[in-house]
């Protein structure tokens, strides 16, 4: 079994903290269920399971019209929900497998904070924090596999950390990249923040740097062969060598003359259904006659023309689309944006802690909150889009309000003795709190 922590002690008091945030985070869900749309027919991934338990192939996304073999989303989570199709029968109880599955994932997310925390600042209380921000602004989609991304980017990241060190290198180096491939195949946009750890992990990991290279070698060897697989049956059945086959269609929808900056406003004035082929019939017929490949790229072609003709236009846009991305706007859960609007605007100044103090693992956030975001600045805004990287802003805003806390705390109690300086800041810093 990994332990994630070296003190069987410290492991231990993890542990229990982590299992009872788990409790919590699973109750904090439960609360939310009467106010969630149970999942149908109509999201793509349902759509693509469903057609994979009735006609044997993973294909026909659309709900207004069959066309055909599809990679406009990734395969793994609606392999998942068509084996409990498969398995469990009835529609009822499918839902209800797929919601407690999302239940589990979101709840596996918030018990891993603290150890991520523990991994960054050899403390538990901002991982405390971050977690029970995270209870209070998480999202229930059953639907979409947001969830099992955002629980398996932890659990990789917290796997590879501690295997990195440990003997039988080749085998958790595989497991890595096995880890590693299933990420790809959740979400492929997740291989981003796979690739910026590996390099975080090469640069400054435990271990030798040779050690360090061999693990990191065979990781992503193993997750590019598993990536290579889907992309080979994309050649052979789409004609492309591609990853997914939803950047055109979806950037052609985001961009054009009735293009709002949210996804919802989209949906509202009935732009995104008149744009893209999961609601648009004439989309769908062209998708159908050009195929899959050629549909996306011809897409991609026709919104870079529409950008060089309304380059204001598409720069008020996507101006909006950034702020969106980080402070959504208040269309869905107004306590949970509200929760998000704060983390977010806390993450700044604890970033900005993290590098005063010289906290390695700043790089790989700050990384990561700059690369990741980027394809999503050009596409309509969505709250699900963030979902798999909002630990990162989580993490620095439990790190800077566990240091706020502190220093209220010292401050009310009027605590200025040298050990009390001690436990507020590092020693680099200590002048400021005397």
């Amino acid at each position: 079994m990994i332990r994630f922590e070296d003190d069987p002690a410290i492991a231990s008091k993890n542990a229990k903290v982590s299992f009872y945030l788990f409790a919590a985070a699973a109750l904090a869900c439960l609360v939310r269920v009467p106010a969630l749309p149970m999942i149908t027919s109509g999201p793509e991934m349902v759509a693509l399971a469903s057609n994979l338990v009735h006609n044997g192939y993973y294909g026909n996304p659309s709900p207004v019209l069959d066309t055909g073999p599809s990679a406009q989303n990734p395969p793994l989570y609606p392999l998942i929900l068509a084996l409990l199709m498969v398995c469990l029968k009835n529609p009822y109880v499918v839902r209800v497998a797929a919601l407690v599955g999302c239940i589990i994932t979101n709840a596996l997310a918030a018990a891993w904070l603290p150890r991520i925390s523990w991994l960054f600042f050899r403390d538990l209380r901002p991982g405390i924090v971050a977690s029970i921000l995270w209870m209070l602004a998480l999202e229930l989609m059953p639907g979409w596999d947001v969830s099992y991304t955002t629980a398996l980017l932890l659990f990789f990241t917290l796997f590879t950390a501690a295997t990195i060190r440990l003997d039988r290198l080749a085998g958790h180096a595989v497991a890595a990249g096995l880890f590693g491939g299933a990420l790809f195949l959740f979400n492929p946009a997740s291989v981003l923040v796979f690739t910026v750890w590996m390099f975080y992990l090469l640069a400054w990991g435990a271990g030798s740097l040779n050690r360090r290279l061999k693990y990191c070698t065979i990781a992503f060897v193993m997750t590019g062969l598993i990536a290579a697989g889907w992309m080979l049956r994309n050649q052979l059945v789409l004609g492309g060598f591609v990853a997914r086959t939803n950047f055109g269609m979806t950037f052609y929808a985001s961009n054009n003359d009735c293009a709002q900056p949210n996804l919802v406003d989209d949906f509202y004035n009935g732009c995104y259904s008149a744009h893209h082929p999961a609601g648009s019939l004439k989309e769908a017929r062209i998708l159908l006659s050009v195929g899959e490949v050629r549909y996306d790229r011809a897409r991609t072609e026709d919104t870079k023309a529409w950008i060089r003709s309304h380059p204001a236009r598409f720069a008020r846009l996507t101006a909006a689309r950034i702020f969106y991305f980080w402070l959504p706007p208040f269309n869905n859960s107004r306590f949970g944006t509200i929760v998000i609007w704060i983390a977010t605007i806390l993450s700044i100044p604890g970033i900005a802690l993290m590098a005063y103090r010289g906290i390695r693992y700043t790089v790989f956030v700050v990384t990561v909150l700059f690369v990741y975001p980027l394809m999503y600045y050009v596409m309509m805004s969505s709250p699900r889009y963030r979902y798999p990287i909002l630990w990162l802003t989580l993490l620095p805003a439990g790190y800077f309000a566990q240091w706020l806390g502190t220093i209220v705390v010292l401050s009310f109690k009027g605590k200025r003795s040298e050990s009390a300086v001690a436990d507020c800041l590092p020693s680099s810093i200590q002048a400021d709190c005397k």
